[in-house]
């Protein structure tokens, strides 16, 4: 498990590792600075091979911590051969922590060549030239509205030499970028690798972030691994965790189908009939152990015709409008549903009739307790009335109904701008998933999971969970439809639910990431991620 610090808890950490468990700081300074200084000789190698020829390293510093780690690293680099490091430095001297002024003089006894700018001309003055540029300038107290001399360096940097033929390095966080938004400045340091301490932080996932920052290694600096997991109110799954959120499967002859879940699909309509069809593919190669369909027998003879659904899922023709989508009419038989299977997943192509989510709508109230639910697409519009007002979740489903938005679908369900969700995405998924009472997965970058978890104490915690795997090419027609096939499987096997979604997320989209390995970005299809969703499943 990754964890996922905002500033003010990284701030804690540090406070933390000094006053309680008696780390000076200065060691810390100097863990971050080395454990940077390996990074940077690996990137080295990576980057120039085995040319030969002496390198030249220019280090960008300020007068806070950050900049008492670029002054270690510049330090370290003195000691290398092949490597001719300088460093210029803004800020001012009485403002310096102790530990940074004391490295500071460290590099003046070294005899390192060391230019303090002081002024204007200073900055606009000074050479840039170097085969790698270091960013340790400001830190994670920066924001995205550069001034002062940082500005003046950074314009420089995306002027004059914006025609990048040196490798740019940030140290924490890139100069310009907010750490706990991601939102950028537009003169934002764009490094080609991130080197961030003890943890990620949410502004290098967030917004501009995962643009300036390039690659983001996490570097230990010694606090303890578990404080930062309990200081953490954001995790990202790691392939190590899907056997922690995911039961293992018995031996035993016992078990039959029913011992791995049943799950219901309910979608279609005239117009899109592949979309359930690629719910109930995804569910049956995500290991539900029974799957059925239930779909206007317009979607199912489509489904059939073009042997497009999977031989093992049973199905069931419901009563259709004239248009094509569900009727009314459907409701007793989906009731029914709801009391056979063990999770439903609605809304893949349910289609806007008002008459189709209105027959979601009243399922919706009648679910039974012990029946999960996953909303989708179109079904997304039955948490609201005809007149526009939030529908309340029946007291037994709350907490068991995830909901999958993408921005669009969000903005609907919620009434705001989709640029007010794109710059909070975080936020706005962790209020509203307490406000509906129900898990939130938002399709984003990164996708954004929050809910409740159940503590020892039978105590509802709020979580959130972030998923940072997935490609571009996973940006295709029925890939939602794909992942609330998945969770709807993992459900089915007795996942809880925020475990659910959150692992829904990772498994669908390291499958995406195998499909567009095998293939390219521009390859992978809803299909394709499907045929790859068995292969991400650990032994």
């Amino acid at each position: 498990m990754q964890h996922i610090l905002q500033p003010d808890s990284m701030r804690q950490a540090d406070a933390y590792a000094v006053h309680e468990l008696g780390i000076p700081a200065a060691i810390l300074m100097e863990n971050a600075a080395r454990s940077a200084f390996e990074i940077l000789q690996r990137r080295f190698d990576e980057f120039w091979g085995n040319r030969r020829g002496m390198r030249q390293i220019l280090v960008l510093a300020g007068s806070g911590n950050n900049g008492g780690d670029g002054f270690v690293i510049a330090r370290h680099f003195f000691h290398c051969p092949n490597v001719r490091v300088r460093v210029a430095w803004i800020g001012a001297k009485e403002k310096m922590s102790v530990e940074t002024l004391a490295n500071l003089h460290a590099l003046e006894k070294h005899g390192i060549p060391l230019q303090c700018l002081a002024l204007e001309d200073d900055a606009r003055a000074l050479s840039l030239e170097a085969d790698c540029i270091i960013d340790a300038l400001i830190g994670t107290s920066g924001s995205e509205q550069l001034r002062g001399l940082a500005l003046v360096l950074l314009e420089r940097l995306a002027g004059e030499f914006s025609q990048k033929t040196n490798l740019r390095i940030a140290i924490d966080v890139p100069t310009g970028l907010n750490a706990l938004t991601g939102k950028a400045d537009k003169y934002c340091f764009q490094a080609d690798c991130t080197i961030t301490m003890a943890a990620l932080k949410t502004g290098l996932l967030l917004n501009d972030g995962r643009r300036v920052c390039g690659e983001i290694s996490v570097v230990p600096i010694g606090i303890p691994e578990a404080y930062i997991a309990k200081t953490a109110q954001i995790h990202a799954v790691e392939l190590s965790d899907i056997r922690t959120f995911l039961p293992h499967r018995s031996n035993l002859h016992q078990t039959n189908k029913r011992s791995y879940g049943q799950v219901g699909v309910i979608g279609g309509s005239a117009q899109m009939h592949g979309a359930p069809t690629l719910t109930a593919n995804a569910s049956i190669h995500a290991g539900a152990g029974l799957v059925r369909l239930y779909a206007p027998s317009r979607t199912l003879h489509a489904a059939m015709l073009h042997a497009a659904l999977a031989p093992e899922i049973m199905h069931t023709p419901l009563p259709a409008t004239e248009a094509g989508g569900i009727s009314l009419a459907a409701l007793p038989l989906l009731q029914k549903a709801a009391e056979v299977n063990d999770v439903l997943v609605c809304g893949m192509g349910l289609g806007r009739e008002e008459e189709s989510v209105e027959c979601v709508r009243r399922l919706i109230a009648t679910l039974p307790a012990k029946t999960a639910l996953v909303l989708d697409a179109d079904g997304l519009r039955a948490l609201r009335s005809p007149n526009g007002d939030i529908i309340s979740l029946p007291a037994n489903a709350r907490n068991n109904v995830i909901c999958t938005p993408h921005h669009g679908e969000f903005a609907r369900l919620t009434g705001l701008p989709r640029e007010e969700i794109a710059e909070n995405a975080a936020t706005l998924t962790a209020e509203w998933s307490s406000r509906l009472g129900c898990t939130i997965l938002l399709k984003n970058v990164p996708t954004i999971v929050s809910g409740v978890l159940i503590d020892e104490n039978n105590i509802l915690i709020p979580h959130q969970y972030w998923n940072l795997n997935g490609n571009a090419g996973m940006a295709t027609a029925g890939s939602g439809d794909v992942l609330a096939g998945v969770i709807g499987a993992l459900l089915a096997q007795g996942v809880e639910g925020l475990r659910a979604a959150t692992l829904g997320a990772f498994l669908h989209a390291a499958a995406g990431d195998i499909c567009a390995k095998q293939f390219s970005p521009e390859g992978v299809t809803a299909s394709g991620i499907i045929a790859c969703l068995p292969k991400v499943f650990p032994a």
